[in-house]
């Protein structure tokens, strides 16, 4: 099954693909997601932080963070967290997917293989949604959330930036790769 995702996503692979998903991609990141935090901010009478985009966080921090919401303002922030942050990840998924597949099945043809690499996407949105799972307990219980939900939410915090990160490693180093093959004439395998 793993292999006929994975082909799936290398065929469909292209750039009228890309230009959806770079669509739907852009609805969540430059609308969506920014209005759900103006939003909460506005309820909130002030710049609030939000636990989402925190590279870790301690139960202090956790605890810190939430007393700054209203209680109004936390069941807004379960319930985005829930429907707009629930869709969010298999937008940015879909898109790394496709970039990641084209760009090595581009890369294929001058004999590099890296087999599933371009899966990768399909861990960060996994611990996204386990992140996610853990920001609802707490906003949801709050303040009464156990420190070890605050921590096993703030692992998961961690390996979605960490992996973002190599995401992005990964597609630059594959498109320098692709600049250098054309632009040296190698011939393809």
């Amino acid at each position: 099954m793993f292999k006929n995702i994975s082909d799936f996503f290398l065929r469909i692979a292209d750039w009228k693909t890309f230009g959806a998903a770079l669509c739907v991609y852009m609805v969540f990141g430059g609308y969506i997601m920014p209005h759900g935090l103006a939003t909460l901010q506005q309820m909130n009478g002030k710049k609030t932080e939000v636990l989402d985009l925190q590279f870790s966080y301690t139960p202090e921090k956790a605890h810190a963070i939430l007393s700054e919401y209203t209680d109004q303002s936390r069941d807004y922030a379960a319930r985005f967290e829930l429907i707009a942050d629930g869709l969010y990840p298999i937008s940015y998924t879909f898109l790394f997917l496709i970039m990641m597949a084209w760009l090595f099945r581009s890369l294929s043809a001058y004999g590099v293989n890296a087999r599933y690499l371009h899966m990768l996407p399909f861990v960060v949105m996994t611990a996204d949604y386990s992140e996610n799972t853990g920001i609802i307990t707490m906003l949801s219980s709050y303040p009464n959330f156990s420190d070890t939900v605050v921590r096993i939410s703030s692992v998961f915090t961690s390996i979605k930036w960490t992996l973002l990160a190599v995401e992005g490693i990964i597609i630059l180093t594959g498109l320098g790769m692709i600049i250098y093959y054309r632009v040296s004439g190698r011939k393809t395998a």
